[in-house]
């Protein structure tokens, strides 16, 4: 760890150091990390299930800095904050040994944290048969999968059932693809007739494990089979030659022809939008997993040496250079100091650990094959999560209320905190988020444009990361 970072590595009383070659990943796994999510699942304790709204970004400056701005339950990001609670689950009840809480949490903490999960989770069951959106394995998995691999929740597994059906309704067998968006606004363009357009973007390849991982619960080859065909279309008209992605592709419903390439999210339409090109990397990484055909592991690889490679390109210009900028070819007001998408390279390292467990697993000629240049996904993985720490880890850290024979101190007193039923309270941070500097839409069109700032699936994917390192073994 860099000398200016030590600091970070003090995860407290009851912290333990995480390292993974080297790398000291332990506020990933700290008591502010856990802290955080509870301070801000807390607050919808008193409001009744299904809850109206759902956390999405935390604004850095202005009148509601820190605090968590809502959207609509329907937004795609409402899966997000529900699914950090658990994978706050998955480490009490599997990794116990990497929970850094106090003694006196333990005991009631595994039961509130699925209390938390379960009324995060009412609205959520609810619209599990949306067939208004392709985002259905974002919304459900993150929280209602869990819930039924971890408890055996019945309900939770039917809602999942019922969102990859849903997600299904949206496949055209003219275009051999499912539709992502029914429309696409904004101040230069509009795109409204379903009729004839057919809305493809490259988020899609990340709801994709949604339908495998229940046309195997089902045995249902309908659900596997239009997965696999939606990557190929991807990997076809999405992706360049030289593996960086549109954001978004227009088809013609009828012909099955793409019409237009564009952007929605990113810089224009020619240009690699980062947190794009990421969920490329994880989810033709996650298709490999299902049908092991190695092309989607090739597709994978390629998609994230192109990512690499434009971070690479970065050293030397700019401080924290595998923090992602927004949008690859984006110009920069401040070159030093360029606007961020701390998301795009969590997300990234997902993926890249995938291909790195993936590529474990093969022949050492297949595995050279596939990956010639020898990159170590796994040493860059922790490279881009290194940095995003160092940089974006946001300061003010929360942490645990002392035990109730405490509470005379006059610093426990006037601490900022929060109390359930539960007895477990939370010295609350004055920023909701674990991490800062995620872009969300930086588009010039957007009718809504907002950046550098804390962002829900940020913090969602740095928890999953850490997740997956313990699945592993590997911290």
């Amino acid at each position: 760890m860099r000398n200016d970072s030590v600091e970070l590595a003090k995860v407290g009383k009851y912290g333990k150091q995480h390292c993974v070659r080297g790398v000291n990943l332990s506020q990933i796994y700290a008591e502010n990390a856990i802290a955080k999510i509870l301070q801000v699942a807390h607050r919808a304790l008193d409001q009744q299930a299904p809850l109206p709204t759902y956390p999405e970004s935390v604004p850095q400056t202005g009148p509601n800095a820190g605090k968590y701005e809502h959207r609509e339950a329907d937004f795609w990001t409402c899966g997000f904050f529900p699914g950090s609670i658990y994978t706050l689950l998955e480490r009490a009840i599997r990794f116990p040994r990497s929970l850094s809480i106090p003694k006196h949490v333990r005991p009631h903490f595994t039961q509130h944290v699925l209390h938390l999960g379960r009324h995060w989770s009412v609205a959520i069951n609810r619209m599990s048969s949306r067939t208004d959106t392709h985002d259905m394995g974002f919304i459900v998995q993150p929280a209602l999968q869990k819930d039924w691999e971890l408890t055996g929740n019945q309900e939770s597994l039917q809602s999942v059932v019922n969102a990859a059906y849903a997600l299904a309704s949206r496949w055209d067998a003219n275009v051999k693809a499912i539709r992502s968006w029914d429309v696409a606004i904004n101040d230069r363009y509009a795109i409204t007739d379903m009729e004839s357009d057919f809305l493809v973007i490259i988020d899609s390849m990340c709801n994709l494990d949604l339908l495998y991982y229940i046309g195997y619960n089902q045995n249902d080859q309908s659900l596997i089979d239009i997965a696999t065909q939606h990557a190929d279309t991807i990997m076809g008209e999405i992706l360049r030659p030289n593996y960086s992605s549109y954001h978004l592709v227009n088809f013609n419903r009828r012909t099955g022809q793409p019409k237009a390439k564009m952007t929605n999210q990113g810089h224009e339409d020619e240009s690699t939008w980062s947190r794009g090109q990421a969920w490329s990397i994880m989810g033709f990484a996650q298709t490999y997993t299902w049908t092991k055909n190695t092309k989607y592991l090739d597709t994978a690889i390629k998609c994230a040496q192109y990512f690499l490679g434009r971070l690479d390109e970065c050293k030397g210009k700019h401080h924290h250079p595998f923090v992602p900028v927004w949008d690859f070819d984006a110009p920069h007001d401040d070159p030093s100091g360029p606007l961020r998408d701390v998301s795009a390279g969590i997300i990234a390292a997902n993926g890249l650990v995938i291909i790195y467990q993936s590529l474990q697993s093969l022949s050492s000629p297949l595995a050279m094959q596939l990956n010639p240049s020898d990159t170590d996904f796994l040493d860059r993985a922790l490279q881009l999560v290194e940095e995003t720490l160092d940089m974006a880890l946001d300061k003010d850290f929360a942490s645990f209320a002392a035990a109730p024979a405490n509470k005379g101190n006059k610093a426990v007193a006037d601490t900022r905190r929060q109390r359930d039923g539960s007895g477990i309270e939370v010295r609350e941070s004055g920023f909701d988020a674990i991490l800062r500097h995620s872009t969300a839409n930086n588009n010039v069109h957007a009718h809504k444009r907002y950046w550098d700032r804390g962002l829900v699936y940020a913090d969602y994917y740095l928890l999953e990361f850490g997740n997956k390192l313990l699945r592993a073994g590997l911290v």
